[in-house]
């Protein structure tokens, strides 16, 4: 059973799928006269170059890849409404994420879940996915739950949200991808 962020878990299922996001200028969303569905207003990327395949466990790469996100979409960490956490239930990911996650937003986390024990880790895919989750639940104020959750890391104590709501005010949300490495990556996706 995959538990992102909770105290006892022990890993990844790994999963199969695809998601993608088409990536167009206002001029030819104009030109085509289609809607957009959000806006990327926030990225970047980091490296902490800590361990081939080890996250450092202070969070250095996510806190670096958070906060150039905000700074490039002109955000503070209040703006953002909901985190879709990269959350793959490893004992170092969830560990080094929490502590980037609670270095940018301090006392004030929004809400944040992590997607992966619906879909497994799909690995390369998984952050063309969890972009799309995002825009869903941008577009239907929804906050989705981080299944099998029961107790908060130790070291960090913090809660994902547990159940799914809708309707929620939600105009910009965070989401983190990281990947072997060091390779941290963040979008903030903002309602049009």
């Amino acid at each position: 059973m995959v538990q992102p962020f909770d105290e006892t878990r022990k890993g990844l299922n790994l999963g199969e799928g695809a998601g993608f996001l088409v990536l167009e200028t206002e001029e030819t969303m104009k030109k085509s006269e289609k809607k957009p569905l959000a806006v990327l207003s926030g990225w970047s990327n980091a490296s902490d170059a800590y361990h081939q395949t080890a996250s450092s466990p202070e969070g250095l790469g996510a806190t670096l890849s958070m906060k150039g996100a905000l700074e490039i979409a002109g955000l503070n960490p209040g703006d953002i409404d909901y985190i879709n956490a990269h959350g793959t239930a490893t004992p170092n990911n969830d560990l080094s994420e929490s502590h980037g996650i609670k270095t940018v937003f301090g006392s004030s986390v929004p809400p944040f879940s992590s997607t992966k024990a619906y879909t497994g880790h799909t690995l390369a895919a998984s952050g063309g996915i969890e972009a799309v989750f995002g825009i869903l639940a941008l577009n239907n104020g929804a906050l989705l739950p981080n299944l099998n959750f029961k107790q908060a890391i130790e070291e960090t104590g913090l809660v994902p949200v547990k159940t799914y709501s809708e309707g929620n005010t939600i105009k910009h949300i965070l989401s983190n991808s990281f990947g072997f490495g060091g390779n941290n990556s963040t979008i903030i996706l903002s309602k049009v």
